[in-house]
């Protein structure tokens, strides 16, 4: 009841475009997908917020669904969403050291390659498109909620956000005046990037799991209040 069938949703069972994440199998495999995207699901959590990253979960379900439907091609299982949800990580973070030193991007390129082939050997081609699409989906998702900085060739959904610092007019006219905010620099230092920089390096020559939990809440926190810069 769950699968994504793409004839049973053109003959009106639209839950299937939300719900072929969740029909899995269960094996040991589905767990370890599991874990991983609960894992990194949760760093990415706290780097974008709770909300945000509900409404990425959302997108990387009824994007693929509405694809699969329109290409006629059938899709069940979470295993697309956590190798979107990881790769958006190890992207955002590619010095990351995991397994024997090797980078996020690396390993996230190998996860990828490694899926195409197991999907070419089970004479799945079709999915290989829906894999791209819920690829894509992360990209734009994470680049709107304003991560993926480094990537400008990344397109954003929403547009720009109001400036803080935009003219007000007056109550009593139409002449436009600064508020007190115009021209001041943002509301962190140098220090702060100094901080940063040192949480970043010690993530890069060590891992996620050599930070503390009160290191990984302030490099949230201060990952968050650079961004607006």
């Amino acid at each position: 009841p769950l699968i994504l069938w793409a004839d049973d949703v053109r003959g009106g069972q639209v839950w299937r475009v939300f719900t072929w994440p969740l029909a899995n199998e269960p094996d040991i495999w589905t767990v370890l997908t599991i874990a991983m995207l609960w894992y990194f699901g949760r760093e990415l959590e706290r780097m974008v917020g709770r909300v945000r990253f509900a409404w990425m979960l959302v997108a990387l379900a009824v994007v693929p669904g509405l694809v699969g439907t329109l290409l006629d091609i059938n899709q069940a299982g979470i295993r697309p969403v956590q190798i979107a949800v990881f790769c958006v990580f190890c992207v955002e973070m590619p010095d990351v050291r995991f397994f024997g030193g090797i980078q996020a991007w690396v390993f996230a390129a190998v996860i990828v390659g490694i899926e195409v082939l197991q999907l070419i050997g089970y004479r799945q081609g079709d999915r290989i498109v829906l894999l791209f699409v819920s690829l894509a989906t992360a990209a734009l998702m994470a680049r709107s909620f304003g991560l993926l900085e480094r990537y400008p060739w990344i397109p954003m959904i929403a547009g720009p956000k109001r400036s803080r610092g935009k003219q007000r007019k007056r109550r009593g006219g139409n002449a436009v005046v600064a508020g007190p905010w115009a021209g001041s620099e943002p509301a962190h230092s140098k220090a702060d990037e100094a901080e940063l920089d040192g949480l970043l390096d010690k993530i890069g020559a060590q891992g996620m799991d050599s930070l503390s939990r009160s290191e990984k809440a302030r490099l949230n926190e201060l990952s968050k209040k650079l961004r607006g810069r």
